[in-house]
């Protein structure tokens, strides 16, 4: 049996999650909302021993992610970025103070605890999320001197690549590169790395499955004949939210928004009727606005493999979306939907409206998306790609 160790973003398991309003009692029982679980539930569906490591501001645990399967680890974070976190956050000096908070991640990572439980799960590999931040720079190095194996997986921060003269030696610590997509394990190729992959990231196929169009619009008091345009995404300026919503305007769409973040305020500034801020959904729920939706929609300035496209497809939706990241090598024009260039309000509109105006055309898109996410993107086809990629 493979035994995999993931060390996962952010720096403690509270500075995301709480945000999300997910305790740990919630993260372990019944939290399925994004790409590490349906990963390591597929690798644990596959044999594998899976482990996913926290730091933490709590108390020391050890627990099964009962929606995964996978062993939690919360390990205490250090005084040092306790103290880091006091200084720059929570009162009304913050802006003053708020710099020092890019030193945290070299308080997180220099963790003896964390190191020691990572060394100790003998893991055949340790997986470190996102090879372009600095936390991985400091884990890395010090995980390969303790002759661990080392793969690196993106999940999205390769779209601001670092700067730091020293990356292009730590990202040399890891056994293999695990991309997002093509674009970016050609980047790091060019760059001289040879040991690049792509992974596939996953995509709930049992979940998201197709619905009847009718049927999803009855339940959620949505008019038959009414134009809609949907989006399951966080509510963020890399998003383009505000552009997203005009072009609807100008197609005469309503846009519904699945999903939570600072832009909400934004938003709901709009006083538009013809815009819905649904806020976070459970899978089933975002299943069914799939089902009543004309066409999905991804307006990002930058991003690296969406799962929301690929949610879309398994649902059978077609997909508008800007080509930035690895979009085009899913959303492929003619194919399974239309792409536009970023910030460009005129060409988004034109691509929507033609969607909206052929709904024929925009299913039988939205079918082959359906046909190349079950091929590539499924539990079982990520897992066996994934062990591949990482020569495991």
């Amino acid at each position: 049996m493979t035994r995999l160790a993931f060390l996962l973003w952010p720096d403690t398991f509270e500075d995301w999650y709480s945000a999300l309003g997910v305790s740990r009692a919630d993260y372990l029982e019944s939290y399925a909302g994004e790409w590490s679980i349906s990963l390591t539930r597929a690798l644990v569906a596959a044999g594998g021993d899976v482990h996913l490591v926290h730091g933490t501001l709590g108390d020391a645990a050890t627990a099964v992610q009962r929606p995964s399967g996978a062993t939690a680890h919360f390990v205490p974070t250090t005084a040092a970025y306790r103290a880091l976190r006091w200084l720059a956050w929570g009162h009304r000096w913050w802006q003053r103070t708020s710099s020092v908070w890019r030193v945290a991640p070299v308080a997180a990572a220099l963790s003896p605890r964390l190191l020691r439980r990572l060394v100790g799960l003998h893991a055949d590999a340790v997986v470190i999320q996102d090879y372009e931040t600095l936390r991985f720079d400091i884990v890395a190095p010090l995980l390969k001197a303790a002759g661990q194996r080392v793969v690196a997986i993106d999940t999205g921060a390769s779209a601001r690549p670092s700067r730091a003269p020293w990356k292009r030696w730590t990202r040399r610590c890891a056994d293999v590169l695990l991309a997002v997509h093509e674009a970016e394990a050609e980047r790091l190729r060019n760059l001289g790395h040879s040991r690049v992959a792509v992974w596939p990231a996953p995509v709930r196929t049992d979940i998201f499955v197709r619905g009847d169009r009718q049927q999803a619009r009855q339940q959620l008091a949505v008019a038959a004949d009414e134009p809609v345009v949907f989006a399951a995404t966080r509510l963020h300026p890399v998003k383009n939210l505000t552009l997203l919503a005009d072009a609807c305007a100008d197609v005469g769409a309503t846009l519904v928004l699945a999903g939570d973040g600072p832009e909400r305020r934004t938003l709901e500034s709009r006083g538009s009727r013809a815009l819905r801020l649904l806020g976070w959904k459970s899978g089933d729920e975002l299943m069914r606005w799939y089902a009543a939706a004309d066409v999905v929609a991804l307006s990002s300035n930058q991003e690296g493999q969406p799962i929301a496209i690929l949610e879309a497809f398994a649902c059978g939706r077609g997909v508008v979306a800007t080509a930035v990241g690895g979009v085009p090598e899913v959303v492929r024009d003619g194919e399974t939907g239309w792409t536009v260039p970023p910030r460009d309000r005129t060409a988004l509109a034109a691509a929507l409206g033609k969607a909206l105006a052929d709904r024929e055309t925009t299913d039988r898109y939205g079918e082959s998306g359906r046909d190349y996410v079950l091929a590539h993107h499924s539990a079982e086809a990520v897992a066996a790609a994934f062990f591949a990629a990482s020569a495991l």
